[in-house]
């Protein structure tokens, strides 16, 4: 490898180990045949300071892709798209780009599980590792108006402010104790 170089080792299929580390020969098969690895590669070239925007968007934006499925019919789209409704949010508006909405769940008939998350590290992006603040109502008018909220752990399982933590002191005399913040949230509609 020199400067200016990239190496990427993609797939390989040895009948004897090459001494590169892994200590045996790679030679992986499935019915009679060796495995072949299919996937898409994205390579991101970009100043550190920019990076983590790329990264953190464009990582969100591929896995989290629109699916295209299909499906045969008896009915012509006319008749259809008359039938039923094609297309349909809960969101009538954008979240923050640094905001991500994991879980939007019916629990029961007007009790939501809304979980978010802030996906940039801190002191990751000048701009987007900063906090940010939305408003939940706008976000959601699609389903009416919020009666109520009650913010929770991570799991969903526990208020947060019925959270108690286990607290010690470290080898340096610092405490374990950390100011958490929450981010699952249960609505009443």
């Amino acid at each position: 490898m020199a400067d200016g170089s990239i190496e990427i080792m993609i797939h390989r299929r040895l009948i004897h180990d090459d001494a590169r580390g892994v200590g045996e020969p790679l030679n992986e098969t499935a019915y009679g045949e060796g495995l072949v690895v299919r996937g898409r590669h994205i390579l991101i070239v970009e100043p550190p300071a920019l990076s983590a925007l790329h990264h953190r968007v464009g990582s969100q934006q591929l896995y989290m892709h629109p699916l295209a499925t299909f499906g045969i019919t008896q009915q012509t789209y006319t008749d259809y798209s008359a039938a039923y409704r094609l297309t349909w949010s809960a969101l009538t508006d954008q979240l923050p780009l640094n905001v991500h909405l994991l879980t939007l769940d019916q629990v029961d008939g007007k009790n939501y599980l809304v979980r978010v998350e802030h996906y940039f590290e801190l002191f990751e992006d000048n701009t987007y590792s900063q906090p940010v603040t939305f408003d939940l109502q706008s976000i959601f008018k699609a389903i009416g108006t919020i009666s109520n909220t009650v913010e929770l752990t991570l799991s969903a399982n526990l208020e947060l402010l019925k959270l108690q933590r286990l607290k010690w002191l470290a080898s340096n005399e610092e405490s374990s104790s950390v100011n958490g913040v929450g981010i699952g949230m249960y609505k009443s509609w």
